[in-house]
């Protein structure tokens, strides 16, 4: 029985969704799968450890929680990025010295939803590889921004397969450091442009069903309703009065399995009928989009 290494990354706000994310890790376990936890956060609450530590109700598992300092993140302080990315975010970058005795581990954002086993994702080879990610769902718009070739990919940083043991042979943890400090205008989404930056040829990608990313009904990354991996990217989250995704009902299928309180079905009924409304207004010629029929095929014919 091999272990399967994974970290998340929240504040204490996000711990609920972090353990959802666990949740849907450990019922899709295989019987063989051992899994070991490292969450990293600068505030996690005694009550939402607790919580987290009771999911072993579904599958046993090992556990361990990080509390690195935020003064040793000064440097990304003032980087760009999006409104509801926080500090906690860039606390990946320093994943090989926050956790010293690991070679290789999954990092997952506490937006996703594990529908599968991780086992044949933590197995792939990446020893010549900073990390393995899927291609962003913006991913032509963004690679030209930060000036990738048209050889180079960019990828989505909220689920990687991580080398850690490269990033400490190669100091990467001083290079993406360096870039932060020393071309700030160059970065626009944070933690994210600097990987791709910085490791540009140097990372391996994955197919998408690792990481099958949701915006709204049409923005998505992989049309297919089948995914390893589902990532509900974007501003507009599942648990958010009035979110107008696809596919959130994972989200909410694996909350009943922890400790937090799930809304009740008026809850339901009142944030899909302001999703709609806010989707006919905030996107009102939506029917004029390719992706709107793509959607529209693999949720009626497909599935």
């Amino acid at each position: 029985m091999s272990r399967i290494n994974v970290c998340i990354t929240c504040s204490n706000n996000y711990a609920k969704y972090a353990s959802v994310t666990m949740a849907s890790i450990l019922s899709n376990a295989l019987e063989t799968d051992s899994y070991k936890f490292y969450i990293v956060s600068d505030d996690i609450s005694e009550e939402s450890r607790k919580n987290i530590e009771q999911l072993t109700e579904i599958k046993n598992f090992e556990i361990e929680f990080l509390s690195p300092e935020q003064n040793t993140f000064q440097e990304y302080v003032n980087i760009r990025t999006t409104d509801h990315l926080t500090i906690a975010t860039f606390f990946r970058l320093k994943l090989p010295t926050l956790i010293p005795n690991e070679d290789k581990i999954i990092y997952l954002d506490c937006d996703t939803i594990v529908n599968t086993s991780l086992s044949s994702l933590f197995n792939i080879n990446i020893d010549n590889y900073f990390c393995a990610g899927v291609k962003d769902v913006g991913y032509k718009r963004l690679g030209k921004r930060i000036g990738l070739g048209k050889e180079q990919f960019y990828i989505n940083s909220g689920v990687m397969l991580v080398n850690l043991k490269k990033w400490r042979k190669d100091n990467a943890e001083l290079k993406l450091s360096n870039f932060a400090k020393e071309h700030p205008e160059k970065l626009f989404l944070g933690d994210q442009d600097l990987i791709n930056i910085c490791f540009a040829n140097e990372i391996l990608l994955l197919d998408g069903k690792w990481n099958v990313q949701v915006v709204n009904f049409c923005s998505r990354s992989d049309y297919s309703n089948k995914f390893n991996i589902l990532h509900y990217i974007g501003g507009s989250k599942p648990w958010k009065m009035g979110s107008y995704i696809p596919l959130k009902k994972y989200y909410f299928k694996y909350l009943k399995m922890t400790q937090w309180e799930s809304p009740d079905s008026t809850w339901h009924i009142k944030s899909n009928l302001l999703g709609l409304f806010l989707y006919f207004k905030h996107r009102p010629l939506f029917m004029f989009r390719p992706g709107f029929f793509k959607s529209l095929f693999y949720l009626l014919i497909r599935k």
